[in-house]
């Protein structure tokens, strides 16, 4: 499902899942000091380190809240 760029209220009603490639479950996003923001996968215990567009590395979708 696609964000429309020219209403923002479309972007109000979605959420961004990212999964964990391994195990398929939703990855948390975790801020951790020092280092930045990180997704982390409860059940392997793997983090993976965030930076602009990287969802885009691992499954993921856009859900209706």
């Amino acid at each position: 499902m696609a964000v429309s760029k020219n209403n923002p209220a479309a972007r109000d009603n979605q959420r961004l899942v990212v999964r964990c490639p391994k195990s398929g479950e939703e990855m948390r996003m975790v801020k951790r000091v020092p280092g930045g923001m990180f997704y982390v996968c409860d059940k392997t215990g793997e983090a993976y380190p965030i930076r602009k567009g990287s969802y885009k590395d691992f499954p993921h979708e856009w859900v209706r809240k």
